[in-house]
Formats: structure tokens, sequence, C-alpha cells
């Protein structure tokens, strides 16, 4: 059984080496590729963005509020005045 394992042993040898060489191509592959990926960056210049976005939605939603407001206190003012106008026109002559 020995002397059969000793003539392959010149067979393996080069595939040893072989393996060898790729785990070393793709362990160094691995690392360059942990060196320049930016997802976590990128994820969290995402979520910041977002974080602005809901901001200025909020934002957005007050001053439209206070817009509507305004523009109803106006509407009545204006309507209170042309009903006193149109009262003192048809019925104060």
């Amino acid at each position: 059984m020995a002397s059969k394992f000793n003539r392959f042993i010149p067979t393996f040898i080069p595939l040893i080496f072989e393996v060898l060489r790729h785990f070393r191509r793709d362990s160094a592959h691995d690392r360059n590729i942990k060196k320049f990926d930016k997802s976590r960056e990128q994820l969290s210049t995402i979520e910041h963005l977002m974080v602005k976005l809901e901001k200025n939605v909020k934002d957005q939603r007050e001053n439209t509020r206070r817009f509507q407001l305004k523009l109803l206190w106006w509407l009545a003012i204006n309507s209170a005045i042309l009903i006193a106008i149109a009262v003192k026109l048809f019925f104060f002559m």
C-alpha cells in the first residue's frame, strides 16, 4: 500500500503548489475587496440623506400648515370686508 502512495507523490506535489497558489491569490483578492468595499459608507450616506429628507418633509408640512392658516384668515377677513361693503352699498344709501 505504501508503494502505491509513494508512486503518486510526484503527481501531488504540483497539485499542492497549484492549490496553494490559488488560495494565496484568492485571499489577496478578498483582502483587496475588503479595502475597497464602500458599501457601509454608502449605506450610511443614504441613511443620512433619508434623515435629511424626512426633516425637510416635516418642515414643508409645517410651512404648508402655516400658509393654510394664514390663507384662511386672509379669506375670512376679505369676506367680512366684502360683506360690510355690500351691506353699506345696498342697505345704507
